[in-house]
């Protein structure tokens, strides 16, 4: 089997011929190449040749969302958008006017429409490019008061979604060797796109509390947007989607979730279903009380799980109440392979331990697992760490 073969077969709790090992290694690749730290014998390859010399499965699930096509585009990540190759459709404004200055990794931005104008501001710190990150912090975030609700909801009622993209020569350039995920949205719906990415949290509760309407209405408007975007990766040819990340207990609270992004997120893969596409969602965070909410949205594929000691739940506690189904990606913690937080010894019984939780390979308990360093691989990690887990895996054989 291919390693697209394996990580396809998992997701659908099918037998494979070894448990698939797939350790997301793009932001220890950037954080190390640009502090010239990578292994004299790698410092001019490319991430994917790496991957080649250490046996692994390409991670193509969460972008590099600097790989925009015009510079000005990363600033849309204030608004939570992305302009990505993975992403199997293009978002261009009809009548709002972005403007964006940059100086030494700060960006200004200012959305300019007919009812009005929201600003942000992104950093981009030295530290940020040591480690590796593409996610800019968003400093500033686009609502501070009531009336710039409505100007947000003409923004997402302006964006205009063409189909098709780049993921095409995306996928083409994956091929066997990874599954080349299609980014949907960031955030699961649109309430949660407000509280994720647009609204300030505290202010985003008090106004959901205060004035619901305000709410409601500014999500009902921007949910035309997540339709668009969910019929172009219906359409495109992706095998897996991703829909929905970074939940966590303290800001995606059991009610909320349950009201909010239960629905929407269980609408579009749904129809996702209907196109033929696996539905994954990105669930880095501490999702004690979100489990079974997370298995009414019928989602295939609970990507980047990272269990206890980083979060309160164990390995074994996601794959009791998920079986395989939703499929897990990670379930090895990353402070796991830094010596500074583990000792040889901890690092072990850490392996030993996520290892169980998956059950009986013999028996086929451990379908659809996929071993993964969640949230992702941080920069100072051991190499013969990430090797020794190959390692590990590969002796326990097929998955029946």
């Amino acid at each position: 089997m291919t390693h697209r073969d394996r990580i396809l077969a998992a997701i659908q709790g099918e037998p494979v011929d070894q448990v698939p090992w797939v350790p997301r290694l793009d932001l220890w690749y950037k954080a190390n190449r640009y502090r010239g730290t990578l292994p004299r014998d790698w410092s001019d390859m490319p991430l994917w040749a790496i991957l080649r010399i250490l046996g692994v499965g390409r991670h193509e699930v969460i972008p590099d969302f600097l790989e925009v096509e015009h510079p000005d585009e990363i600033a849309d990540q204030s608004l939570g958008l992305a302009h990505v190759p993975n992403q199997p459709y293009r978002l261009r404004f009809r009548e709002t006017e972005r403007i964006a200055e940059r100086e030494d990794g700060i960006y200004r931005v200012a959305y300019r429409t007919p009812v009005g104008t929201v600003t942000t501001r992104l950093l981009y710190t030295p530290q940020m490019r040591r480690d590796g990150v593409t996610l800019l912090h968003v400093s500033e975030r686009a609502v501070k008061s009531l009336d710039d609700y409505e100007v947000i909801a003409f923004i997402f009622e302006d964006l205009e979604v063409e189909p098709g993209g780049r993921y095409a020569e995306f996928q083409d350039a994956v091929g066997d060797e990874g599954v080349a995920v299609a980014y949907c949205n960031i955030a699961a719906s649109p309430v949660h796109h407000l509280l994720k990415d647009l609204v300030p949290y505290d202010e985003f509760y008090f106004n959901l509390h205060d004035r619901p309407e305000v709410i409601a209405e500014t999500a009902a408007r921007m949910a035309g947007f997540f339709h668009r975007v969910v019929e172009a990766c219906a359409q495109s040819p992706a095998e897996v989607v991703l829909l929905g990340a970074n939940y966590d207990v303290m800001l995606t609270p059991p009610p909320l979730f349950a009201e909010h992004i239960v629905p929407f997120l269980t609408e579009a893969t749904r129809r996702l279903h209907e196109a033929g596409k696996l539905v994954a969602t990105h669930t880095d965070g501490e999702n004690q009380g979100l489990l079974d909410l997370l298995v009414q949205c019928n989602i295939d594929l609970a990507d980047s799980v990272c269990p206890a000691p980083m979060t309160r739940l164990p390995l074994a506690e996601y794959r009791r109440v998920f079986g395989s189904h939703p499929a897990i990606w990670g379930g090895i913690c990353s402070s796991s392979v830094l010596p500074s937080s583990f000792t040889d010894a901890e690092f072990e019984a850490h392996m030993d331990e996520v290892i169980e939780a998956a059950g009986d390979f013999q028996a086929g308990e451990a379908r659809g697992m996929i071993y993964s360093i969640a949230d992702t691989t941080p920069p100072d990690a051991s190499l013969d760490r990430i090797r020794h887990i190959g390692e590990r895996l590969a002796e326990l054989g097929p998955v029946r």
